[in-house]
Order: structure tokens, then sequence, then C-alpha cells
């Protein structure tokens, strides 16, 4: 079998090819399953099939014998296809009849498309309709053929919402929803797409029959005809006060938020730099018996500010769940951060070593202003969780491909694997720690805003390194 006839055989719609003399000579497995039905116009008891068509007695089967034998004689244009439509008991047909020439002989070729029948069509509308009134969303459907566009379907749920029965809305622009503090802009929003045909949703404040305010979620779309021509548009209304009330309490808690942040922030953040700043000049004065005193309230202290810092990240996290990320200088942020440990922290033990910051390859990563805060909280539980006299951190940056990674690693007591995924939760502490358990929550929710991850492995021969990857914005475009 040729490429040809495979894909004849494939198609399925019935098809069938006839001669000069009215005989089918070629057709495909549709076709057969067609002719197996002998309560059809168009499947004639006498062969050929032509002359069966005009011995018929239905009037359908021979205007197509009359079409079929002026093709084939060549009364009628090569290529010209016309079109007749024959119903029958269980279905309609639209019978396509048109003519090739091959090797100086014409052939007719027979298509038979079937059409549902007036009773299976007037089914599907019933179903459609039914499936209209009974959608949990309101549905409106307008005309705009009529003057101002008027409403000329609603379903049960458009009345459920608004409270207008049906007989008050047909013949009316929705219009009527609208109210005092209906929003200008966004009815001019929805004026100017229908005008234009283009699909829209907005958020519209309208009023119930009974005058009770609510939020309305439309969705304007057009509807378009046989023809492809827009020719109604189609309304979908959807009661969203509920989540609008929620978004105005969510909105007053970040406004609480940042007042909180603001008196955090710039009281006691700075009242902390200060006792931190003259205990370190006490630390070069005082007795050894005294030491051990003021080493617990610099402590104290450096924790208060970390808290203070924690809280102004947390709002900055809460504030949005969709930042607007900027391209970051990884390696400035993170030696900025190295000096802030070595000059805030080096009383806490005999020595403090931070290596790598001298050698970071310059990268650029997808974050935000407040990335410095993802290595300082990392970079401080390597101090504060460390057990050793001498405490040693090295930090590196892996650049590869679309990421970057920062390792920071450094020789305290390490984190055992049970735990090392329970340290990001809020609340959780390192061991024998004295911190707040924010510092790592508030890591893994940065860098996963971020669009990155972070996780820990173990240090060699001892300690942890704490990965932080981030994505690269070297030669990356923000949607990479």
């Amino acid at each position: 079998m040729g490429l040809s006839e495979t894909v004849l055989e494939a198609l399925s719609t019935p098809v069938a090819v006839l001669d000069g003399t009215g005989r089918i000579v070629d057709d495909n497995a549709s076709w057969r399953r067609f002719t197996d039905r002998d309560d059809h116009p168009l499947v004639p008891v006498e062969e050929p099939y032509l002359d069966g068509l005009a011995a018929s007695d239905d009037d359908r089967a021979t205007a197509v014998a009359t079409r079929l034998r002026s093709l084939l004689d060549g009364n009628t244009a090569r290529g010209r296809v016309y079109e007749s439509h024959v119903d029958a008991d269980d279905g309609a047909f639209v019978v396509r009849l048109g003519s090739v020439d091959h090797d100086g002989d014409r052939y007719a070729v027979v298509t038979c498309v079937e059409r549902p029948s007036q009773s299976r069509i007037a089914t599907d509308l019933r179903l459609k309709e039914r499936a209209m009134d009974e959608a949990p969303v309101g549905i409106t459907i307008s005309d705009p053929e009529q003057e101002d566009n008027p409403v000329v379907y609603a379903n049960a749920a458009f009345e459920r919402i608004t409270g207008y029965p049906t007989e008050e809305v047909l013949g009316r622009n929705c219009r009527f929803l609208q109210g005092e503090d209906t929003d200008p802009e966004t009815v001019a929003t929805m004026r100017r797409a229908i005008e234009n045909w283009n699909p829209v949703t907005v958020d519209v404040r309208n009023y119930r029959r009974n005058g009770e305010e609510f939020w309305n979620e439309v969705t304007i779309a057009p509807l378009h005809d046989d023809d492809g021509e827009p020719s109604h548009f189609v309304g979908f209304q959807r009661d969203v006060t509920d989540r609008k009330q929620a978004e105005r309490e969510l909105e007053t808690e970040r406004d609480r938020l940042a007042v909180l942040n603001q008196i955090v922030r710039h009281d006691i953040r700075n009242d902390m730099t200060v006792a931190l700043g003259w205990g370190s000049e006490l630390a070069e004065d005082i007795d050894s018996e005294n030491e051990a005193a003021l080493e617990r309230v610099l402590t104290a202290a450096t924790h208060t500010k970390e808290l203070t810092d924690a809280v102004g990240d947390l709002v900055g996290i809460l504030g949005t769940t969709d930042p607007e990320l900027e391209s970051v200088r990884v390696d400035t942020v993170l030696r900025r951060e190295v000096e802030r440990v070595r000059s805030t922290f080096d009383y806490r033990s005999q020595s403090l070593t931070v290596r790598g910051d001298e050698t970071l390859p310059e990268t650029r990563v997808w974050a935000t202003s407040i990335l410095a805060s993802v290595f300082g909280n990392v970079l401080d539980n390597a101090v504060f969780h460390n057990d050793k006299d001498a405490i040693e951190i090295d930090v590196d940056i892996d650049v590869g491909g679309a990421s970057a990674v920062v390792r920071i690693a450094d020789n305290g007591p390490g984190i055992p694997d049970a735990r090392k995924r329970e340290v990001f939760g809020r609340g959780e502490k390192g061991l024998e720690s004295p911190g707040s358990g924010l510092g790592l929550y508030l890591v893994d929710n940065l860098v996963d805003t971020y669009g990155g991850s972070v996780w820990i492995e173990d240090n060699d021969p001892e300690g942890a390194v704490l990965c932080i990857e981030l994505r690269s914005a070297d030669g990356q475009s923000y949607l990479d």
C-alpha cells in the first residue's frame, strides 16, 4: 500500500472515488462503514454506485447523482466542489462532490461529513443552557447590536449574587449594578474593552438590589458567530467580597508590622549598637575577674541587635509575596558582612579568623537589597554556635551555569544529619544556642523568595558548611 492509499485509509471522513462509468474504484474504511447502512439515501441497493443513486426514488439521491454525472462528463470546471445537505432520520450529511483528472481520465470524489440531527442539536443546546443556568458563577450574555448593549440572558447565579430577578435584568445594561463608590476608572476600563471587542477582567465595587455593597470580579469576553465575527458579549460575575476583606486585613497587618519595624530598627537597634561600641571599649581595660561578666553583657546586646535585624527583615518578607528582584553583586555583599563580623565579634574567642573573602569572584545574582541578611545570619550563627577558642570561618563562591553557590564553612560542633533540615524551621535553635531561632528560618524564606535553595553539609574535618544557591544574573535574564 502506497503513501496515498495509507493516508486515504486513515481518514475518519468517508471518501469514495468514482470512475467515468460511475463505479467506485477506491474508498476508505470510513466509507465502507458508512455503506454498511441500508437506510440512508446515499447508500443505493443497485450497482454501479452512480446508477443506483440515479434509480433511487429519493429526490436527494437523484440530485446527488445528477451532480456526479455532470462532474464526470466534464460539464463543470475541474476542481470545483459542490455541497449538498442530505438529511436522514438519525442525522444529516454534508456531501461534497469534486473531480480530478488522472492519466487523461476524469474521476469524481465523494465525501460525507456527518452533522448532528436537529434533535441532537436541540438536546445539546438544552444541555449547555442547563449547565449555564446551574453554574456556580454569574453568567450574562449581552447583545451589542441592540441599543445600549442590553442583557439578553442571565443565569440563576447572577440572581443569587446581585439579588435582581431575571425579569428585572433582561433588556438592561449591566451598569445598573454600579453605585456611588464604584471606581470610574474601572468602569472606563470595561468600556474600552467592549468598544474594542477585547476580553477584560476587573474587580469592581457593585451594589445588590437591596443596596448592599459587594466586590464583583467581572470577566467580559466577546462571543463569535459561525463566520468568526464577534456578535455578543459573555460576562462572568463572582462575589469576591471575602477576598477583598482579607486583603484589607492583610494590608492593615502589614502597616502594623511597618510601624513595629520602625520602632525596632530605629530605637532598639541604635541603642544596642551604642552599647556594643562602649562595651568593646571597656574590654580593653577590664580586669580578668569581670571579663566573663562583660562578655555576657556583650552577648546579650548582640543577641538583642540580632533580633531587631531579624524582625526588620521578616517585615520585608511578609510585606510582599512577589518581590521585584534586581541584579546584585553577591561578592560585594558577602565581603561587607565578613568585615562586620570581624569587627563586631572579635571579643567572642581568643581568635576569630575569616578566610576567602579577598579572592571571591565577581558575581551577580538575582536578589533584593536585604540579601545581606542572608549572609549576616549565617555568619553570626557560625560565631555564636562555635565552641572553639579559635573560631575559623571560610567563605567562597562557586559559579557555574545558571546559579552561584555561596559556601560558608565553620569549625564548630557541626549539625547532625537528622537536624540538617529541621534547623531552618521557625523557632528552631542550633546546639546550645542562645539565639531566637529566627535566623536560619529567615535565611530559608529569603532564599526561597529569590528562587534559590539552602542546605547544610559536613565540613572536613569538623564543623558545618551552609550552602546558599542563588540564581545567576551574569548573562541570564530574570526569567531564565
